[in-house]
């Protein structure tokens, strides 16, 4: 009987640990999206990139959010539990939406979506446990990338000419014109604005007047941070590298750059001072962090 109860407790320990197990990262690197333990100092494939984009890891380091693409080209927001594995999809009522984000509190998750009426790109919020979406900006024509504030009842937006505030039932809080902080420089629809947790800076990417750097010939993109208070900008990566695709976590900005000098991606971090810029994950992108 002891020994009975000695392996019953053995298995339901080791089950607990399968269950419970965080990650920290997640990013893209070749064909997979992977999660990264810092304790094991491991990387873990979890996803084929061909069915799965826009890998945004929970703020517990247990789920990732996706968007899930259909064989025949629909997207949707899916969810793999990483200790189980298991996938599941989010009912959005749509076939045509993208790019999930958590929000801090891990409760809800905001996308863009796709209005057929209208033809144009809005961006709805999704209760992860009851799964009833709603689109909080009805206000404006057309808008892009949410973002959301360190509150997790607040979420920026923006529409390529400024940034906006909403809250989770649509009321619009605040506008930042984006030729403001940008002096000339050009945002694309791909382009994040996110919030500092103190509310002083927005950190952003945007594309720039400087050769290319790389194959295409396509403008170079660099990561700058805006101080709301001072409106001064300050540009956070150097040239030579073009840059986006934005994480911030507290006074560290992580994103993804690719380099003239080494010809590859990267994921990197940098100081919102723009110094102590360096290589956290080479070869990969698309990068998130749990909080």
């Amino acid at each position: 009987m002891r020994a009975v109860i000695t392996f019953l407790l053995c298995v339901s320990a080791l089950g607990g640990f399968g269950q419970n197990k965080s990650y920290d990262y997640c990013y893209l690197k070749g064909s997979n999206v992977v999660v990264y333990s810092a304790a094991d100092k491991k990387a873990t494939p979890v996803l084929n990139s061909r069915y799965a984009s826009d890998a945004c890891i929970s703020p517990d380091g247990k789920t990732v959010a996706y968007t899930a693409i259909s064989a025949n080209g629909d997207r949707n927001i899916g969810l793999i539990n990483l200790n189980t594995r298991k996938k599941s999809l989010l009912n959005t009522g749509s076939k045509n939406c993208y790019g999930p984000v958590w929000s801090p509190d891990g409760k809800k998750i905001a996308y863009n979506v796709f209005n057929d009426q209208t033809s144009n790109w809005a961006i709805a919020v999704i209760d992860v446990e009851n799964g009833a979406p709603s689109v909080i900006t009805a206000q404006l024509t057309q808008c892009f990338m949410p973002t959301w504030l360190a509150n997790s009842q607040n979420i920026a937006v923006q529409d390529m000419s400024a940034v906006y505030v909403f809250d989770l039932s649509g009321t619009l809080l605040g506008t930042y014109d984006i030729s403001a902080m940008m002096k000339g420089l050009g945002p694309t629809s791909s382009d994040r604005f996110i919030f500092t947790n103190n509310y002083t800076r927005i950190v952003f990417s945007a594309e720039v007047d400087e050769p290319s750097v790389d194959n295409e010939g396509d403008p170079p993109s660099a990561v700058f941070a805006y101080d709301i208070s001072s409106k001064k900008t300050t540009r956070l990566t150097p040239k030579g590298y073009s840059a986006d695709d934005i994480w911030v976590k507290g006074n560290t900005v992580y994103c993804t750059a690719y380099s003239a000098k080494s010809g590859m991606f990267a994921v990197y971090t940098v100081g919102l001072d723009g110094k102590n810029l360096r290589i956290l994950f080479p070869v990969a992108s698309n990068f998130s962090a749990k909080n």
